[in-house]
């Protein structure tokens, strides 16, 4: 079955990461997708970061025109800032999509620069509207008010805090976590919690994993995979690709 798949973030120029990782992801994985940017962003080799919000109205009439009856997952990326993750819950709600939704909650780029401006509470209606929400360390923390999440300890506390709010499933991924030897990705929901371990691949680490790894896990969930089995084949998706990252621009891609 060819999945269709609506995906939302900003635009990347150098394609490493954002909505353009995304699509990118999608046809590798053999989906169809359909992209409306929520912003426009200056990232590249100079180290500048800044972000152009879309209009929320002009937003919210490109996601309702996306959101055909063929569609059957949604992934958003980066949110620049209230009135937009505000434009995206409506939407959805207003269309209707029942399919799943999987939020992958971009706060900062991967050069520290901040890319959502806006109380984060304010996230806190879109992020419960999801299927899943799949935040890095740093993001978990951020989200909950903790200085830092740097174990699975910490982010076993950080999901079920997010749970505590109305968040259905928490996916916090370890790439960012102290275990030197495996990247473990906790899953968490108000009732129980599983972890997904892999080893570490030596060697740098590319830009958009998170980006693709949301993608991936909304592209399986819309073939009607379980979450767990989406999940896993996500990540081992991911792992062949990381290790055949590649040097762009004085970054490195996947491939």
């Amino acid at each position: 079955m060819t999945v269709v798949v609506v995906l939302l973030g900003g635009l990347d120029p150098t394609g490493g990461a954002g909505l353009l990782r995304d699509v990118l992801t999608a046809r590798a994985l053999g989906a169809t997708p359909l992209a409306v940017g929520t912003a426009w962003t200056v990232q590249g080799s100079t180290g500048r970061v800044e972000v152009e919000a879309r209009t929320p109205h002009t937003l919210a009439a490109a996601l309702a025109d996306a959101l055909t009856s063929e569609v059957q997952a949604v992934k958003v990326g980066l949110v620049p800032n209230e009135a937009v993750a505000s434009a995206i819950r409506e939407t959805l709600e207003t269309v209707g999509f029942a399919g799943p939704v999987v939020v992958d909650p971009v706060l900062r780029s991967s050069s520290g620069h901040d890319l959502y401006q806006g109380s984060l509470g304010a996230l806190d209606g879109l992020l419960a509207r999801a299927t899943l929400v799949t935040p890095n360390a740093h993001e978990a923390a951020r989200l909950t008010g903790r200085a830092e999440v740097l174990d699975l300890a910490g982010a076993l506390a950080a999901a079920r805090t997010l749970c505590a709010r109305g968040v259905k499933q928490v996916l916090v991924k370890g790439g960012h976590l102290a275990d030197a030897a495996a990247s473990t990705d906790l899953l968490v929901s108000q009732d129980e919690s599983r972890s997904f371990s892999a080893p570490r691949i030596a060697g740098p680490s590319p830009r958009g994993t998170g980006c693709a790894l949301a993608t991936a896990i909304a592209v399986e969930l819309g073939r009607g995979l379980a979450l767990p089995v989406a999940i896993a084949t996500a990540k081992r998706w991911l792992a062949d690709r990381i290790a055949a990252a590649e040097p762009v621009l004085g970054a490195w891609h996947l491939p």
